[in-house]
């Protein structure tokens, strides 16, 4: 008779980036079903799967209950639609409390469709605990994404390039450089270029967010490009531009309520700007909001709606 749950065998060689362990949570991505057989992926890993597997496509999370040197034993965990029932209850399977703060850093794990290991969230948790909490957050939400790079196997870059993210006083160009250097994890993720400049009476950073299909800079137009600009009189301006299917969209982050009006009647300039390059401006968005980090404004792929089990493969 067969065992409930999920069986995993590799259909390639296992990566090293990501090491499957009893007691995680993961993310599986059904990708296909065929001869009897499902293929699928977690943490950027291929597997052919038999078991409770739901028809593609799909996205559902499973308890790493048992690994061998030839199988990987999953528990489907069934996951609600609300998603702060579901943080709720991947606290409570990973034996910690479900407090606000520990189901945010869960939130941002989710988000990267990072494997839950308790130890790994009481590292991170533990990491920010004598920070404010708004300084907690935009930890998170940087030393999190650093976990989807390739340097998340050196403490030494780690900690430079996170210095370089939140903008600490520790910061040097070496996070800068180190930064540039990552590569991705993941498959589909995006690949950023990070790059600093300097004029009269301002400075800042210009974030280029690149698909991982091409090289960095390859592209046409980026996925999205980032501008963070800092001046005595403004504070801090986060400028994000994206396409969509009507041209580009931007969003402007000022640092005070009182500027967003200022910089409403600027996006008539703005959008001039780029008509001129031979871009169009869809619609433009200024919102008093306090950004700490580029990594509270990357976005990565939705992954497909989650359909309950009804296939046994």
């Amino acid at each position: 008779m067969q065992i409930p749950g999920i069986f995993l065998n590799p259909a390639v060689e296992l990566q090293t980036a990501t090491s499957l362990q009893p007691g995680q949570m993961v993310q599986v991505e059904v990708l296909g079903v065929e001869n009897g057989l499902a293929t699928v992926r977690i943490g950027g890993q291929i597997f052919t799967a038999t078991g409770e597997i739901p028809s593609p496509p799909a996205t559902f999370w499973a308890l790493v209950r048992e690994v061998t040197p030839g199988t990987l034993h999953l528990q489907h965990l069934t996951v609600t639609p609300d998603q702060n029932t579901a943080l709720t209850t991947m606290a409570k399977v990973l034996g910690m409390p479900a407090d606000p703060e520990i189901t945010k850093l869960l939130q941002e794990m989710v988000k990267w469709q990072l494997p839950l290991d308790r130890s790994l969230v009481e590292m991170l948790f533990s990491a920010a605990r004598d920070l404010p909490p708004r300084e907690r957050a935009a930890f998170w939400a940087a030393r999190v994404w650093l976990e989807t790079l390739d340097l998340r196997f050196d403490p030494g870059k780690v900690k430079q390039a996170l210095d370089y993210l939140l903008g600490n006083k520790e910061a040097t160009p070496r996070g800068q450089e180190v930064l540039n250097q990552a590569v991705p994890l993941f498959p589909d993720q995006e690949m950023v270029s990070f790059f600093t400049f300097r004029g009269k009476g301002m400075h800042g950073e210009l974030y280029m967010v690149d698909s991982r299909a091409g090289k960095k800079g390859e592209q046409d137009f980026p996925l999205a490009l980032v501008v963070r600009v800092e001046t005595p009189v403004l504070g801090e301006t986060w400028v994000y531009l994206t396409r969509s299917k009507a041209g580009l969209t931007a969003r402007v982050a000022v640092a005070e309520e009182n500027f967003v009006s200022l910089f409403k009647k600027a996006a008539g300039e703005l959008r001039d700007r780029l008509a001129a390059l031979g871009y169009s401006i869809d619609d433009i968005q200024v919102t008093a909001r306090k950004i700490s980090c580029i990594c509270e404004l990357l976005r990565p792929h939705e992954p497909p709606p989650y359909r309950p089990v009804n296939a046994l493969v």
